[in-house]
C-alpha cells in the first residue's frame, strides 16, 4: 500500500470503471504473507535476499542483493486463475527501485508469460533476451513475455534510463527510491499490451501500445520477475491486481490487515474496491463498525480494544461479497527472544557471541531492541542498552548473559527476557596451520612441486598473482620513520607462488583421513577424482584439474570441497579459516619492520595468521566447504569441552567412513542428531556425551 497508491489512486485513470463490475481475479498485497513463501516468491539461490517489509502505509515485497547468489526474484500466479472466455484483462503493480546498486545496474521488471519458468533461464541476465542470444537447449517459449523495464547501462544513460520492451529509443525515467504504478490493459484477440506508468504522484511517466509477437504463443500474464543491479539494489513490489470486466455487479472480498499494536489495542486496515463503488460493511461480535479513519481512499481503519469476532465484506449494486472473519485476541504480544549464536571460541571460557532477532512472526513487524547484561562470576558486570540485532560481544570469564528484547520504549509489546549460561570452559585439542606449513612436510605427505604460479593477467587461478590487491603488506624499511612500501610477495616481481600437487589417485578414503589429520580432505563423490593442490605460505587448495595428468579446463567439473574434523561431537567447535577470493581477504592490515625486501617477506610470512574476514565456528560434527580455486584453507583449530568425563570419542587418525554416521541411545535407539538432549550417546560403536 504504497504512497502514491494511497494518496493519489484517485488521480490514476482506470479503464475499466465505465462497467458494471470489477473482479480481481489475482491480488497480492502482502498484508496477510508473514514470508515470501507465503506470497509465491521465489529466488533460486538467493532466498535470503527475500523479505517481506512494510512502513507507515502497510507491508510489501523486498528483494536484496547483497553480494553472492543469483540476481532474480520471481512470483508465479499461473494461468488458471482466468478461466475460459477471458479475452480482455488489466494487471496493476507497484515498484520501487529502492536502491541504486554499487556496481552492475542492469535492473529489471518483467511481466512473464511463460505457463513455467523455464529452468533455461539465464541466471544474473535479464529475462528478456533476443533471438540471437538463446541459449542452446531452450525453446521460444524462454521469451514469452508482455511487458519489461530494462535498465539501460551506456554511460550517457545508466542510473535512471529504462528501455520499455527492448527498445532503447523508447525509455522511461525511473527514480531510485520512488514508487512507480504500472499498468497494463491487454486485449488477448488483438494481441497488444497497452502501458501506463505514474509516478508516486500520480503523473503518467510514459504509455503506449506493444505489439505482442506472434511467437508469444500465451498473451495471458502467469507471473513476475525482478533482475536486481548488484551490489546492494533494492526492489520492493507491492499491490499486484489482475482484473476484469463484469456485465453484473460484482463485489470483491476486501483485505483485513493488523497494522496497529499497542498494548491490548489492535487496529485493522480494511482495503477494498472503492473504485468499484463498493461499500465496505464491518461488524464485531454481531454490532455494526464505524471506521476510525477514512482519509485513504479504499484503506478503513477500525481500532478495536477487546477480543471478539471481526467480520468484513463488501457490496456492489445486487453484488455482495464473501465474508472475512478475524478473532481478534486482545492481549499483550510479547517479542522474541534474542538468540545468542556461539561464532568465537578461545581456551578457558573465552566466547564470542552473535546476538540475532527478527521481527518476522511479529505482527505489524516493529523495530526490535534488546539489552544485554553479562554477569561474570567474579569481575565487572558487561552491559549495554538498545541493541540491534548482529550485535557482537565477546566475554573471557564464566558468567550469565541476559539479554532483553524490546521495542524501543514504545511498551506497545511485552518484552521477553532469555538466559545463556556460559559454563562451559574449553581447550584447544587440535591446530592445522596450513599457510605456515614447511615444504618437507608437504613432501613428507606425498605432496611434489609442480611449476611456480606466475602471471600478470587475471583470469582463474591466475587471479592469485594477477589481481593487484591480493596478498599485500606494508613494508617500512629500517625502523618507523623509513620509508613505506606495499608488497606484494607474490606477484611475479617477486617470482610468483610455489605450487604442490597430490594426485588425485593417491587420494584413497584412508588417506583424505590421515593426511592432514584430524582435520579429513575431499575423498568421495565428485571430488574423488580432483588433485589437491598446496600454495606455500597460503595454503591448501581445491583444485581445478581432475586427472592425474592435470588435463582439462580449471575447475571443469569440480564442485565445492566438503570437509570435517574427525573425533569431534556436537559439544565441540570447530574454527576454519580460509583465504578468500583469490588473495583479497588477506594481508593489508600486517605492517613489518626490515632492512631488506627479502628480510620483511620472511617477517611476514612468519607474523602473517588466517584472516578473521575468513573465519567461519561449527560445531564439532558439522562439515564445511572450500570453494574451488579462488579460495585457500589456511588454518583449522578444534576446542573440546573440558568438562567430559574420559568416556571415549571417536579416533581421528582412522578413517571414518561416514561422518554423519547415525547416533543411537544406549539403549540402541536411534536418535535425531539436531536434537539431542543431555545424555551418553553411540555413534560407530564409540560412545560420546552431550551436556
Amino acid at each position: 500500500m504504497r504512497k502514491f497508491y494511497l494518496l493519489f489512486a484517485a488521480m490514476f485513470a482506470y479503464t475499466l470503471v465505465a462497467t458494471a463490475g470489477i473482479k480481481n481475479l489475482y491480488k497480492q498485497d502482502f498484508e496477510l504473507a508473514k514470508t515470501p513463501a507465503d506470497a509465491n516468491w521465489i529466488s533460486p539461490s538467493n532466498a535470503g535476499g527475500m523479505s517481506i517489509a512494510g512502513d507507515e502505509f502497510g507491508s510489501y515485497f523486498q528483494f536484496v542483493h547483497s553480494g553472492g547468489g543469483e540476481r532474480n526474484a520471481y512470483t508465479l500466479w499461473g494461468t488458471d486463475i482466468y478461466g475460459e472466455g477471458v479475452n480482455k484483462y488489466t494487471l496493476k503493480f507497484d515498484w520501487c527501485p529502492k536502491k541504486k546498486p554499487d556496481t552492475n545496474l542492469a535492473n529489471e521488471i518483467v511481466v512473464m508469460s511463460d505457463s513455467v519458468f523455464s529452468t533455461n533461464r539465464w541466471a544474473n541476465q535479464n529475462y528478456r533476451r533476443p533471438a540471437s542470444e538463446i541459449k542452446a537447449g531452450a525453446t521460444e517459449p524462454d521469451r514469452w513475455w508482455l511487458f519489461d523495464l530494462t535498465e539501460l547501462t551506456d554511460e550517457a544513460k545508466e542510473g535512471n534510463t529504462y528501455a520499455i520492451n527492448g527498445d532503447s529509443t523508447n525509455i522511461a525515467t525511473i527514480n531510485f527510491d520512488s514508487f512507480y504504478k504500472i499498468q497494463l490493459d491487454v486485449d488477448v484477440e488483438a494481441r497488444t499490451v497497452a502501458y501506463d506508468v505514474a509516478d508516486e504522484f500520480g503523473t503518467p511517466v510514459v504509455s503506449g501500445t506493444y505489439n505482442v509477437p506472434e511467437y508469444v504463443g500465451n498473451l495471458r500474464a502467469t507471473g513476475l520477475n525482478v533482475l536486481g543491479g548488484k551490489v546492494g539494489s533494492i526492489n520492493i513490489i507491492d499491490n499486484i491486481l489482475v482484473q476484469v470486466e463484469t456485465a453484473e455487479d460484482f463485489a470483491n472480498a476486501p483485505t483485513v490487515a493488523l497494522t496497529g499494536v499497542n498494548g491490548t489495542s489492535r487496529t485493522y486496515t480494511i482495503s477494498f474496491e472503492e473504485a468499484n463503488n463498493e461499500v465496505l460493511h464491518v461488524t464485531f461480535d454481531g454490532a455494526e463498525l464505524t471506521p476510525d479513519d477514512t482519509t485513504l481512499p479504499g484503506m478503513y481503519k477500525f481500532n478495536i480494544a477487546a477480543s471478539g469476532k471481526l467480520v468484513a465484506w463488501t457490496e456492489s449494486g445486487s453484488a455482495k461479497s464473501e465474508q472475512v472473519t478475524v478473532d481478534v485476541v486482545a492481549e499483550i504480544i510479547a517479542l522474541p527472544a534474542v538468540t545468542a549464536e556461539i561464532t568465537g571460541v578461545d581456551e578457558g571460557y573465552v566466547k564470542t557471541y552473535k546476538m540475532t532477532v527478527s521481527n518476522t512472526e511479529v505482527p505489524t513487524q516493529p523495530a526490535l531492541f534488546f539489552n544485554y547484561k553479562y554477569t561474570p562470576a567474579s569481575g565487572d558486570v558487561i552491559a549495554k542498552e538498545n541493541c540491534q540485532t548482529g550485535e557482537m560481544l565477546t566475554v573471557n570469564a564464566k558468567g550469565k548473559l541476559e539479554i532483553t528484547t524490546h521495542d524501543g520504549g514504545k511498551d506497545q509489546f511485552g518484552s521477553t527476557t532469555v538466559t545463556y549460561e556460559n559454563d562451559s570452559e574449553y581447550g584447544v585439542k587440535d591446530d592445522i596451520d596450513f599457510q605456515h606449513m614447511a615444504e618437507g612436510d608437504l613432501t613428507a605427505k606425498g605432496f611434489a612441486e609442480i611449476d611456480v604460479l606466475a602471471s600478470e593477467s587475471m583470469s582463474g587461478e591466475n587471479n592469485w598473482t594477477g589481481r593487484p590487491d591480493a596478498l599485500r603488506f606494508t613494508w617500512i624499511k629500517g625502523t618507523a620513520v623509513g620509508d613505506t612500501v606495499q608488497v606484494r610477495p607474490y606477484d611475479v616481481a617477486h617470482g610468483g607462488i610455489r605450487r604442490f600437487m597430490k594426485l588425485q589417485s593417491t587420494l584413497t578414503e584412508e588417506e583424505a583421513h590421515k593426511i592432514f589429520a584430524p582435520v579429513y580432505t575431499w575423498s568421495t563423490g565428485e571430488q574423488a577424482t580432483a588433485n589437491a593442490k598446496f600454495y606455500l605460505n597460503i595454503g591448501l587448495i581445491n583444485v581445478g584439474n581432475r586427472e592425474d595428468d592435470m588435463s582439462g579446463a580449471l575447475g571443469q567439473g569440480v564442485a565445492n570441497a566438503v570437509m570435517g574434523v574427525d573425533g569431534l561431537t556436537d559439544n565441540d567447535y570447530i574454527i576454519v579459516n580460509r583465504v578468500d577470493n583469490y588473495g583479497r581477504s588477506k594481508t593489508d592490515y600486517i605492517t613489518v619492520f626490515a632492512d631488506t625486501e627479502e628480510e620483511a617477506i620472511q617477517k611476514y610470512n612468519a607474523e602473517n595468521w588466517a584472516p578473521e574476514s575468513g573465519l567461519s565456528v561449527i560445531k564439532g560434527t558439522e562439515t564445511f566447504q572450500l570453494f574451488r580455486i579462488d579460495t585457500a584453507l589456511a588454518r583449522v583449530r578444534t576446542f573440546v569441552n573440558k568438562g567430559g568425563s574420559g568416556i571415549e570419542t571417536l579416533p581421528y587418525n582412522k578413517i571414518v567412513s561416514d561422518h554423519n554416521a547415525p547416533i543411537y541411545n544406549l539403549n540402541g535407539v536411534q536418535m535425531n542428531p539436531n536434537t539431542l538432549k543431555k545424555g551418553v550417546y553411540v555413534k560407530q560403536g564409540k560412545k560420546f556425551i552431550v551436556r
